[in-house]
């Protein structure tokens, strides 16, 4: 917030940033690949992850963010090859029990996340790493 010289408070809003974006060729099982370095005044907007494989299903896919030092982590079971998920919240869910589902919820909402310091990471788990490429974006503004 700041004050100008009314004495009039005004809210400036955060700024939107450009999507922070990974696209990681051959993954490789429970390593956490980075989308989103620790940033100060974040503002999450959404998220959407998938993934494409060749021969072997991965399973599940996360999202791992870590908010202010509490983390939140978003999973797919079973994901389908090549189907986008986005991020959902189950308000009676514990922060490891949160959700991506195929159906975008976003739209509906103005943000999903917002902390002082913020990292979003994504994973998925498999046996054997194959050719197949993670991607996940995340929409986010700055304060």
């Amino acid at each position: 917030m700041s004050t100008r010289g009314s004495g009039i408070r005004h809210v400036i809003p955060p700024a939107q940033q450009a999507d922070a974006v990974l696209s990681q060729a051959n993954p490789v099982s429970n390593t956490l690949y980075t989308v989103l370095a620790t940033t100060r005044n974040v503002r999450i907007i959404s998220i959407a992850t998938n993934i494409t494989w060749a021969v072997t299903q991965p399973t599940p896919i996360e999202v791992v963010f870590t908010n202010d030092g509490q983390t939140i982590v978003h999973q797919k079971g079973n994901p389908v090859s090549a189907t986008g998920y986005t991020d959902l919240k189950d308000a009676g869910g514990t922060a490891l029990l949160q959700y991506l589902g195929a159906t975008d919820f976003s739209q509906y909402r103005s943000f999903m996340y917002e902390g002082r310091s913020v990292l979003v990471q994504a994973r998925i788990t498999w046996a054997v790493t194959q050719p197949t490429p993670l991607v996940c974006r995340v929409k986010w503004a700055k304060w």
